[in-house]
């Protein structure tokens, strides 16, 4: 039996108006607070927990506070409502989801990515029982956080590339539908250049149409191929950039390898503003990471990419030419 998930239910609205007496269990982090924790007076907060990290070793080890609790509140970026969500799963609890910023496509899924062995592993979670989204709040964090979630919806452009090369179960109408979305998405340049309320209700209607679509399909593939696998495989040398900025760049990457158009999708990203340059990264551990991706590859049984038949070697002058013209 096929099973066909939904969105969680999105409520746009004022946080000061937010009233709660339940008790609740905030999960959070540091710096989402900064913003956030006046908006907090009128929840009953009973126990806290910062989630710092992704790694699944570590995250195991947290346990559920003691004391009567009634209801989880994830309020920060993807990081921390991704494992609230798997937290809230583990421990069978109702979640909100309060995002501080738009940098992903977490507030929106039903798994959890968790990282294990130089890699990420997808884990079924629960989708929020409901989101909570207040635009105010979200402007109040630098824009480049909320432009990098575009990454999850500009990755269309090479994840289709692969699946239609691969051959492997391609539905013809998902692969147009999620060509419209990245086209809704570049033809909104001006307004998410602003990242104003328009902008940002642009951002999130994008995301929630490619998430609906993989949950139609049944899984991410209309959206992830190649250029997140070369992300997986970055983070273990460049660290804490944000995974919207380092899937920006492995777009850029990704599309020049399989010979699709960089400058498609390059003179959005210079348009409005999104930084595909994370710190930390280098064109040496961009080549070196290259080099590693066709075992990467094997090791984490990823689908079929342009990584694992691209002649790294016969190209290495052209693809060093590539990643000296765009770092």
């Amino acid at each position: 039996m096929k099973k066909i998930n939904n969105l969680p239910v999105i409520e746009y609205t004022n946080l000061s108006k937010l009233i709660d007496k339940r008790r609740v269990l905030l999960i959070s982090s540091p710096s989402a607070l900064v913003h956030s924790k006046k908006y907090l007076s009128h929840l009953n907060v009973v126990s806290s927990l910062n989630i710092q990290t992704a790694d699944k070793k570590n995250i195991d080890q947290i346990i559920l506070p003691k004391g009567d609790i009634d209801v989880c509140y994830a309020i920060g970026g993807g990081r921390v409502i991704d494992i609230s969500r798997y937290l809230a799963s583990k421990w069978n609890l109702e979640i909100i989801c309060i995002p501080t910023i738009i940098s992903t496509d977490a507030f929106l899924v039903d798994c959890t990515g968790l990282r294990e062995r130089g890699g990420v592993t997808y884990i079924p979670s629960k989708k929020a029982d409901k989101v909570i989204i207040d635009f105010d709040l979200i402007k109040k964090s630098d824009p480049k956080f909320n432009l990098s979630g575009c990454g999850d919806v500009l990755s269309i452009y090479t994840a289709l590339f692969d699946w239609k090369e691969s051959k492997e179960n391609l539905s013809s109408s998902v692969y147009d539908v999620a060509q419209g979305i990245l086209t809704g998405l570049i033809s909104e340049s001006d307004a998410i250049k602003e990242m104003d309320q328009r902008g940002l209700e642009v951002l999130v209607t994008q995301l929630a149409l490619e998430v609906q679509l993989c949950y139609f399909y049944g899984n991410s593939r209309p959206e992830e191929g190649g250029e997140h696998f070369f992300v997986y495989c970055l983070e273990n040398k460049i660290g804490a950039a944000l995974h919207g900025e380092m899937v920006c760049f492995g777009i850029l990457i990704t599309s020049f390898l399989q010979g699709q158009s960089v400058s498609y999708i390059k003179e959005f990203m210079d348009k409005v503003g999104i930084n595909y340059r994370p710190k930390g990264l280098t064109a040496p551990i961009v080549f070196e990471t290259l080099m590693e991706m066709p075992q990467y590859i094997k090791d984490h049984y990823l689908a079929r990419s342009v990584y694992n038949y691209y002649p790294f070697k016969k190209k290495e002058a052209e693809i060093k030419q590539f990643i000296s013209s765009i770092l």
